[in-house]
């Protein structure tokens, strides 16, 4: 063997003790060596992704001496853990505080932290089976020491483990101030989340049961004592709000607005109160509108934030003499109230008009409760809104293009209203469209108040494209020059490119639509949408087919009439012969596709009438 095959030979079993030095794994639990940094010592670099996991507490605010229960679980059916390090620090420090109890002595054991013996500050795993879930009890300081936040690092494999990034709310120090932790537009999401809904906190979401950061809207509330924590989310490049109202409807309403500030990248709450659809008052006095213990964070087009309300004025600790709190509008949440969310865009920390992006709770919430709460489906002017363009792009529109482009040559000694009977119809279903265009379009801007509603994004201007395309093809229609003119060909064409980017903008617009909260359609909804554009497709695919097999006997091809009469009931023939045969096939061709169309539609608009 050589001297460089037996150097190499020496450095790969070198690196493989190296490695085995590393790999030190601790089935028994964390070190006190790892007390500071809360490093497992093993394996190699923590994970850099979203962990898993989650802690909860069973408390937002704590008093010297109180217990609170901490719960470390994975979220949803994520993988198991096989070991853990707990600690409860002071925020903005890495001082462990309190002491931990464990509660299953065959799984949990505590861990001293720093000089003081005994102190029990920590807590970790006695053993490396999987885990899905460990309850610690955690005593409080008999003096408060500030907010307090639950910190976990925890380990999956050997190899795969996330060190001190799940994390809990924070536990309130009520002597304390606010938290001072705004975050930026580049920081990690606070952690608003829909896991405990319906048991450890009420929630509202929709969509319904969606789950943050999939949400429109979210917001969630815990009361603790004399407190709630609030969470609000939602998808927005600018601002979620959350109000409480006695009402269902905007005015003299309770608000907390969740902000990312467009110019200096941070997010956080401002309080503030509406007297109706103008902008809201924001509170001036400090704490703001009796809420502390504020995060937030912007995130990848989600906006999110955590705070503390206190539930009334005596809990706030507001007298009659004090600066009043919103001017002294301040809701008791001892007693039931509406919860109004909405959002839009911001310019530096102000907010614009919200329009439509709004919703509403089904009925009031009981914010000592921990129900999940439903909303109060579409407003009935955004249903008609949507049932219209449905109506128009769906159905008449469908049925006046296919009269025009494959129906020419049916009933050729018949008349209707003194026209050709395809013309008639084509004509009578174009307008429809036109008109219900109009209506629908006239409806969701008075909703609007006349104004640009930026939170639909694509829906609204593709929707502003096809009201303007709807009204020039009629207005094309009514200028055509007669259909022995030379440049009648221009007419044809641009009546035709007018018309089918309408037809295909109105099915976008549709589509878009469903997915926006004030309409709230379930996924069912899209399918149907999709169906009904398969049916589409399918009926055109298979006209065509039949219009090249029966022209082929003539001669001719049905829709070069678009070169000479399109729009001209009174044309006189082509040359190539008239259009002979396939008359009772195509008509059962039309029969068959209206009863489908019409199928599918029917469905749409229960969805859109039942939500």
């Amino acid at each position: 063997m050589s001297f460089l095959q037996t150097n190499k030979m020496w450095r790969v079993i070198l690196s493989l003790l190296a490695v085995t030095a590393v790999v030190r794994a601790y089935p028994s639990g964390a070190p006190s060596t790892a007390c500071t940094d809360m490093f497992p010592q093993h394996g190699p670099s923590e994970q850099t992704s979203t962990p898993p996991y989650e802690l909860v507490v069973d408390k937002i605010i704590y008093a010297g001496g109180e217990e609170v229960q901490v719960t470390l679980r994975r979220t949803g059916n994520s993988a198991t853990f096989k070991g853990f390090f707990i600690q409860a620090r002071t925020v903005g420090s890495t001082d462990a505080q309190g002491r931990f109890t464990t509660l299953d002595s065959g799984t949990t054991k505590t861990v001293n932290c720093g000089s003081e013996a005994n102190s029990e500050n920590g807590v970790t795993h006695t053993g490396r089976t999987e885990k899905t879930e460990v309850t610690v009890t955690w005593t409080a300081p008999a003096n408060r020491v500030g907010h307090i936040q639950f910190r976990a690092t925890v380990v999956q494999t050997e190899t795969v483990f996330w060190v001190s990034e799940v994390t809990s709310a924070y536990v309130e120090d009520p002597t304390a101030g606010p938290v001072p932790t705004p975050a930026s537009s580049d920081s990690q999401d606070v952690g608003v989340t829909s896991n405990g809904c319906g048991s450890t906190k009420g929630c509202y979401q929709a969509p319904t049961n969606c789950a943050p950061p999939s949400c429109e809207y979210f917001s969630s509330w815990q009361t603790d004592g004399n407190n709630v924590l609030f969470e609000v989310s939602g998808t927005s490049n600018g601002y979620v709000a959350v109000g409480i109202s006695a009402d269902n409807t905007m005015g003299l309403d309770d608000i907390y607005e969740c902000v990312y500030n467009s110019d200096s990248g941070d997010t956080t709450v401002y309080s503030s109160w509406s007297t109706g659809r103008s902008m809201p008052e924001r509170d001036t006095t400090q704490p703001q509108g009796g809420i502390s213990t504020v995060v937030g964070s912007y995130v990848e087009g989600v906006v999110s934030c955590k705070f503390t309300r206190s539930i009334n004025d005596a809990a706030a600790g507001r007298r009659k003499r004090q600066a009043k709190v919103n001017n002294g509008r301040f809701y008791d949440l001892n007693n039931d109230f509406y919860v109004l969310m909405s959002k839009g865009s911001t310019s530096g920390n102000a907010l614009s008009y919200h329009a439509t992006s709004r919703v509403v709770s089904s009925g009031k919430v009981d914010f000592q409760s921990n129900t999940q709460v439903t909303g109060a489906g579409s407003p009935d002017i955004v249903k008609a809104h949507g049932s219209l363009m449905m109506i128009a792009w769906i159905c008449t529109a469908s049925v006046g293009v296919l009269m025009a482009r494959f129906f020419k040559h049916l009933w050729p000694d018949s008349q209707l209203c003194k026209e050709k009977v395809w013309f008639a119809i084509h004509r009578a279903m174009m307008i429809s469209t036109v008109l219900l265009t109009i209506i629908a379009f006239i409806l969701i801007m008075t909703y609007n108040n006349w104004l640009w509603a930026f939170h639909a994004g694509a829906h609204a201007i593709v929707g502003i494209i096809v009201v303007i395309l709807a009204l020039i093809n009629p207005l094309m229609a009514l200028a055509r020059p007669h259909p022995d003119q030379p440049k009648r060909f221009i007419f044809n064409w641009a009546h035709w490119a007018v018309g089918t980017a309408a037809r295909i903008l109105g099915v976008v617009a549709i589509f878009l639509g469903m997915d926006l909260a004030a309409l709230d359609l379930p996924p069912a909804a899209t399918f149907i949408m999709v169906g009904w554009v398969i049916w589409h497709a399918l009926a055109e695919v298979v006209l065509e087919i039949h219009n090249c097999s029966t022209s082929s006997k003539s001669g001719r091809s049905e829709e070069m009439e678009m070169d000479t009469a399109a729009g001209d009931p009174k044309a006189k023939p082509l040359r190539g012969g008239n259009y002979t045969g396939g008359h009772g096939i195509r008509k059962g061709i039309l029969g068959l596709y209206v009863l489908g169309m019409l199928g599918f539609l029917i469905a749409l608009l229960v969805y859109v009438g039942l939500n």
